[in-house]
């Protein structure tokens, strides 16, 4: 199993939508993109997994892009969550590489990364 940080924004197209709800005084979240949401853990081919989803506070189009941490081992299941949110979310997907979550784990991985690479023959 490998981990996969997928950096998504709104597309154009969905934020231009409620950027224009807004402006007729809907603030709610668009009922449609709420429901996919809720039903994409449900949807998720075998082998996948959503370890989190997280997004800057605040709103701002401004701000660095929201991320969803997938763990599987087939990265055709990255196609399919960007396929299931297309005309909503744009994603960019990433390998993710740990360093660790505390001060032991981050001087491992400082130290392994300091090292030469092994040599295989």
């Amino acid at each position: 199993m490998s981990v996969y940080l997928g950096y998504y924004r709104p597309t154009a197209t969905y934020r231009e939508a409620n950027e224009t709800r807004a402006r007729q005084g809907d603030t709610t979240l668009d009922p449609k993109f709420a429901q996919i949401v809720v039903d994409l853990p449900l949807k998720l081919p075998a082998g996948c997994s959503i370890l989190g989803s997280f997004a800057p506070a605040g709103g701002s189009p401004d701000n660095p892009p929201n991320v969803m941490i997938i763990e599987t081992s087939d990265t055709a299941h990255l196609g399919f969550i960007s396929s299931y949110y297309a005309g909503y979310l744009q994603f960019q997907w990433f390998p993710a590489t740990s360093v660790g979550a505390n001060k032991n784990q981050r001087e491992e991985w400082r130290q392994a990364a300091a090292a030469p690479p092994a040599v295989t023959r």
